[in-house]
């Protein structure tokens, strides 16, 4: 009896710890937007629209040559839209039409908790409604460009929607529960058995679907024949490069994969701005007419 009460206490408190652990890394403090657009030369309009289930949510219109396409930018977890600034004037003075948002619980936008991939799939599907009610936004398909979790939703939206046509992300996680038990050993030092289950089970719990439902490489097979790139630092640990193997192996044609020798996590960028944006650039003019 007393090993069984032993037992019991030990599996209540392991979850305990996981599910605070986790619980307290989806509700992050929103972070003011440090620059605007007007820093940078950009004419920008500020717009508020709904995601599709309904949150209110901020974000900039910013028109560029309009026989150009449109991109829509997304942005990565804990930082907000004006972290995607500098790789937005580069795109602009290329001509592109631009389209930043913040995901709910970031910047602008309402909401206090992400899901890392799953509920934001909804502030996508509401950028992209929103830019077809424009007058001056052409009915043709969108580019995408999204660096971490805005490149996981990139591609989960994408592979269901038409509407984006060509499809650029930067360091995506292949699988969510993937990701979960590789963030437990760099943030807490935790080994993935036991806690990786109490994880995935508080997630399951917290936002209805199981973290292997958010997978870019189980949706990225329905892409093609739209294109994806995907662009991977060639020493990140947080998504190490045999995930974006993986995700590149199940996609169909046409696909890229451009690994950035000497970069982390998202630090392809910074550490050659000219040569990331002229490689942007050349993917949506290619592929988007």
């Amino acid at each position: 009896m007393i090993l069984l009460e032993v037992v019991f206490l030990v599996i209540f408190w392991t979850w305990a710890v996981s599910a605070v652990l986790f619980l307290r890394n989806t509700v992050l403090p929103k972070l003011p937007l440090p620059s605007e657009p007007a820093q940078f030369g950009l004419e920008a309009e500020t717009v508020r629209f709904p995601s599709s289930d309904g949150l209110e949510l901020e974000g900039w219109k910013i028109p560029g040559d309009p026989a150009r396409p449109w991109l829509i930018l997304c942005h990565g977890v804990g930082s907000n839209r004006s972290d995607l600034l500098d790789i937005a004037t580069g795109l602009h003075r290329r001509g592109f039409n631009l389209f930043l948002f913040d995901f709910r619980g970031h910047g602008g936008s309402e909401g206090r908790t992400t899901s890392f991939g799953w509920w934001e799939q909804r502030d996508l599907e509401g950028a992209m409604s929103f830019l077809g009610r424009q007058t001056d936004v052409p009915e043709r398909p969108y580019g995408v460009y999204g660096i971490s979790m805005g490149a996981v939703v990139a591609i989960l939206v994408a592979a269901r929607d038409e509407r984006l046509g060509a499809v650029a992300a930067d360091s995506p996680y292949t699988d969510l529960d993937d990701s979960l038990g590789r963030h437990l050993g760099l943030l807490y030092r935790l080994p993935r058995v036991p806690f990786l289950w109490f994880v995935t089970t508080t997630y399951r719990l917290r936002f209805g679907v199981w973290p292997s439902r958010v997978s870019p490489r189980s949706a990225a097979p329905a892409l093609s024949p739209r294109p994806l790139l995907l662009i991977q630092g060639a020493e990140d640990v947080r998504m190490p490069r045999h995930g974006a193997e993986k995700i590149l192996k199940a996609s169909g044609k046409p696909k890229e994969l451009w690994v950035i020798r000497g970069a982390g996590h998202l630090e392809g960028y910074s550490l050659d701005p000219a040569g990331y944006l002229d490689r942007l650039s050349r993917f949506f003019e290619s592929h988007l007419r």
